[in-house]
């Protein structure tokens, strides 16, 4: 037997060539990929890519606004006041060409959209809007702040009492016409007063 063959059957002989044809078959298997998580990749807004977001979160440490970048896609329905759906708490660690990703879907309230953002770091991007119908206007955000601010609670915890939860069948249906302005009351014994039938025209 020649000192080849002797080689051979050695335990052991061959092993860095058989793992190297293991490692390479691996590496060629199509194995099936995991969705993103996020929308990694994907063009973000022309205008106005930035969205300065309220997440539902009541702990007060984290009663603040926090900007997420608007994928192209929602950009038409992503407006001040709808709802959307964030990824929230993925570190600045978990960062994918340029983009934040990770974190667990919240829900929250976009609040402005805004050209650039003051946060230096990678952005995440919106997950969905939930909803393009406005709920969350101007008027009723500076109320929701001012209850917040004087009873020292979390903004969040304020709007899930000022926002009736979301119902898509009642969505779905149009808008009943508004109904019109009643007719200003009798003026009564106001019209005692010199401008009692013009204070009640103006309450009317």
């Amino acid at each position: 037997m020649s000192s080849e063959n002797e080689r051979s059957d050695e335990p052991g002989a061959g092993a860095p060539e058989q793992l190297a044809l293991i490692r390479e078959a691996v590496r060629r298997a199509d194995v099936p990929r995991a969705k993103p998580r996020t929308w990694r990749g994907a063009a973000l807004a022309g205008e106005l890519p930035v969205a300065r977001v309220l997440v539902n979160k009541g702990a007060l440490h984290l009663d603040q606004y926090f900007d997420y970048a608007v994928p192209e896609e929602l950009d038409a329905d992503a407006q001040p006041g709808v709802r959307v759906r964030v990824r929230f708490g993925a570190g600045g660690r978990q960062v994918r060409g340029g983009r934040r990703e990770g974190g667990g879907l919240v829900d929250g309230f976009l609040i402005e959209r805004l050209a650039e953002s003051d946060y230096n770091g990678a952005l995440a991007a919106l997950a969905s809007v939930v909803s393009p119908e406005p709920v969350l206007g101007p008027g009723l955000l500076a109320l929701a702040r001012a209850v917040a601010d004087r009873y020292a609670g979390s903004l969040a915890d304020v709007l899930q009492l000022a926002v009736p939860p979301r119902n898509a069948q009642a969505e779905a249906k149009p808008s009943p016409a508004p109904l019109p302005a009643p007719a200003p009351p009798s003026p009564g014994s106001w019209e005692r007063y010199a401008q009692g039938p013009a204070f009640l025209s103006a309450l009317a």
